[in-house]
């Protein structure tokens, strides 16, 4: 069977090595994506224990951003000449020991695990269409260590004196490792003002743009429930995700991501074959998930739990490795 073909004379076609060219060949296998020159694009930008390491170049991952990839995303932008309605959000999970969780304020959450935890959100530019980003990148560099400040020493200590005690400021809880964020809760964030994106359009932004960076390598231990909600929510509204790590991809395969499920039985394929689509099979969508409605502590696992892997087919994923002494090393 002949490969269906089109010629398309777009002048805006690009692949992956950035080149531009008048016509193309597309086949079943062609994966088209199409970017909006006015798009309201909203970027989560993960604070993490990883956040603070050197690359492999001696650049600290904070650098990377601040320095390098966000200057060159706005300046591709600026020569195709976007206007993108831009919201930058630093999201951070902060866990807690058992000690610990008297001094933080606020409601404390548990994971599967049984871990205390809290998550942090805070928003740095919010709906704007900047020309010039270079005071706001400056801002932001300084905004990662207040950020830290706050999430592990003034906040509690805020609103303990609010509260009229007079405590004295102390370090509460640790920050998390990349695999461990927020992510999804930082999706569904993004995903919650255009949950009605067919009521009162607006028409001067055409398409929603979700960009989270992470110093992580596009792995992620996530809640099974939440993954169900958010996979469902994406698929409804027909948005993409694209996660940009900083950093080398790893050697397993990516996106993945892991949470806690029930081992499929030896009799799987069987099973799967005499049904009819399979979906009570699935890793994600068969068996229960556990829900956890309050932060006391959860009951030990069932036995049979095992993690369970799985690749989200929402997210594009991408790795930003540019070094800035590539020029002058003949071994790069």
């Amino acid at each position: 069977m002949r490969k269906a073909c089109k010629t398309s004379y777009s002048p805006r076609i690009e692949f992956l090595i950035s080149s531009q060219v008048k016509s193309a060949f597309i086949s079943a296998d062609t994966k088209i994506v199409y970017r909006s020159f006015t798009a309201n694009c909203t970027i989560f930008i993960q604070v993490c224990q990883e956040l603070w390491d050197f690359a492999e170049d001696g650049e600290r991952y904070n650098e990377k951003i601040v320095h390098s990839f966000l200057p060159a995303l706005f300046d591709h932008w600026k020569r195709l000449g976007s206007k993108h309605v831009v919201t930058i959000v630093l999201m951070s999970r902060v866990y807690y020991e058992p000690g610990e969780a008297v001094y933080a304020a606020g409601p404390i959450q548990r994971d599967e695990d049984n871990q205390q935890y809290k998550d942090f959100f805070k928003v740095e530019t919010d709906l704007e269409v900047v020309a010039d980003w270079k005071p706001i990148l400056d801002g932001l560099k300084e905004s990662f260590f207040a950020f830290q400040r706050d999430i592990l020493l003034t906040h509690h200590y805020h609103t303990a004196v609010r509260d009229g005690n007079n405590s004295i400021p102390r370090l509460v809880g640790r920050i998390s490792y990349a695999h461990d964020g927020p992510l999804l809760e930082a999706l569904n964030l993004a995903l919650q003002p255009t949950e009605t994106h067919y009521i009162d359009r607006s028409l001067s932004l055409t398409g929603v743009v979700t960009i989270v960076i992470t110093p992580g390598k596009g792995y992620y231990h996530v809640s099974k429930a939440l993954l169900r909600l958010t996979t469902t929510r994406l698929l409804d509204q027909g948005f993409e995700i694209s996660i940009v790590c900083l950093g080398r991809s790893p050697l397993h395969a990516t996106p993945l991501f892991s949470f806690y499920g029930k081992e499929r039985s030896k009799t799987y394929k069987e099973n799967k074959a005499d049904s009819q689509g399979g979906r009570e099979y699935d890793v994600l969508w068969g068996g229960e998930a556990v829900v956890i409605m309050d932060d006391k502590e959860q009951p030990s696992p069932p036995p049979d739990r095992a993690v369970i892997y799985w690749q989200p087919f929402w997210v594009t994923l991408m790795y930003w490795d540019l070094q800035k002494d590539l020029p002058f090393r003949k071994d790069k």
